[in-house]
């Protein structure tokens, strides 16, 4: 992908996480959507094709953060995806076909926001 994203997709399962999230991308000037589960996210993904970046969490009940990751790098290979967590290591991504780039709970919305725009 080239060019900076705009528009970054949220998804988190704990509101609060996913809420503050937005608040912070806002601020450094990105257009937010906000998904609390993975399949919440890939219909926004199916209705919005203004998002360019994914900034997911790891751990969610039901769809996890690593499948969702696997599922929109091969529906969506333009989108740049981040993703989080503060209980899963970053080896558990090893044998994702598309590597991701991670960030450990609790994160700097810089260091994101520089691998997103990396």
């Amino acid at each position: 992908m080239s060019g900076t994203p705009r528009t970054v997709l949220v998804v988190d399962d704990e509101r609060d996480l996913a809420d503050m999230a937005e608040a912070l991308f806002a601020g450094h000037g990105f257009q937010v959507r906000v998904a609390y589960s993975a399949d919440q996210a890939l219909a926004l993904l199916a209705s919005d094709g203004a998002i360019d970046a994914l900034f997911s969490d790891i751990m969610m009940p039901g769809m996890t953060g690593l499948q969702l990751a696997t599922t929109v790098g091969s529906l969506y290979p333009s989108i740049r995806i981040v993703l989080t967590s503060g209980y899963t290591a970053p080896a558990l991504m090893a044998g994702m076909a598309r590597p991701c780039h991670f960030v450990p709970k609790p994160y700097r919305i810089d260091t994101v926001v520089d691998l997103l725009r990396s």
